[in-house]
């Protein structure tokens, strides 16, 4: 699943950074911040920071997307039955990271067991139990590299 991203808070975002160089413009340069520093290059570091910011955003989301349609597109679909199942106790956003041991029915490599680590939503957990068969997606250059899906 790809990472959408909000435009409507990035516009918001935008809103703000545009703000603080307008502002960096329209005070006096005589203006000090608290602190004794000049207020309107505080006030363009502030619409420079955000800006930074978004732009983190955008390029950590688009090569985030770009991983992930490789993946979709390159790697194989292949049935896994799951042979066990822990917790390891790690949990990411109040959402528990599995171990899995799984066989693994690849088109292009043989059969293989395959010892996987990932987290999994709350939401679909019960789809993860012992003896259930699942789809994964096989890296083809390495048959130990899947993806639950």
């Amino acid at each position: 699943m790809r990472t959408v991203i909000n435009w409507n808070v990035l516009a918001i975002f935008g809103v703000l950074i545009v703000g603080f160089v307008i502002a960096g413009f329209l005070v006096s340069d005589d203006s000090k911040t608290d602190d004794g520093y000049p207020l309107n290059i505080f006030l363009w570091g502030m619409g420079g920071f955000f800006a930074l910011g978004i732009a983190i955003l955008l390029v950590f989301t688009t090569v985030s997307n770009r991983r992930k349609e490789f993946i979709e597109n390159t790697w194989y679909d292949a049935p896994a039955e799951i042979l066990e199942v822990s917790e390891t106790g790690t949990y990411i956003n109040n959402q528990p990271r599995l171990k899995f041991v799984l066989h693994v029915r690849s088109p292009v490599h043989p059969p293989c067991d395959v010892v996987h680590k990932q987290v999994i939503p709350l939401t679909v957990l019960a789809q993860y139990s012992k003896g259930a068969t699942i789809t994964v997606k096989v890296n083809p250059d390495n048959p130990e590299d899947i993806l639950l899906t």
